[in-house]
């Protein structure tokens, strides 16, 4: 149940990052009207997403030079976020929570998202950006990190005791 809501607000905050990200980049265009100012833009705190998703780092693919640089895979994090909590909310709609194969690309999975808001977390402590839709997003994948590397050592033992017995019956 756990897994389930947090990938669910995953998804949002997300969402509602590229969304931000889109309206930015239409508004440096001059494609908007009116000025736009995301939800998670707050000043009296001096909190900003915007300008944090419009940073290097706001593509991770690209800026470690996995993709090229404005190539059609040059996606924002929020993409890989989609991507990441749908996978993680898929295993727990379809019951493959104790698939140790399952278990193991989950917790992969939650490994790389762990480090990249590691990674994300560092930068934006080291420029002094505040940004909550980023920090809310950092506590969630620490938290599914917590749950998937519980539930990858769970089903991994369950595995060996269970090989253990056959091997005794075989005896």
């Amino acid at each position: 149940m756990i897994v389930t809501m947090l990938s669910i607000v995953g998804i949002i905050l997300s969402l509602y990052s590229i969304y931000v990200e889109h309206k930015v980049h239409m508004a440096d265009e001059g494609l908007l009207e009116e000025e736009f100012v995301a939800l998670c833009d707050i000043e009296q705190i001096g909190a900003s997403c915007s300008a944090v998703f419009q940073m290097p780092e706001g593509k991770l693919l690209s800026y470690f030079g996995i993709v090229p640089k404005d190539s059609i895979f040059d996606l924002p994090n929020g993409f890989l976020g989609i991507a990441y909590y749908g996978v993680c909310l898929t295993r727990e709609v379809f019951g493959m929570k104790n698939v140790l194969t399952w278990n193991k690309f989950i917790f992969f999975a939650s490994s790389s998202a762990l480090m990249a808001s590691i990674f994300l977390a560092i930068r934006l402590t080291q420029l002094r950006e505040l940004c909550v839709l980023c920090w809310s997003t950092h506590l969630i994948n620490s938290s599914l990190f917590y749950v998937n590397y519980k539930r990858f050592n769970l089903s991994k033992n369950k595995g060996f005791e269970l090989n253990t017995e056959s091997e005794k019956k075989s005896l």
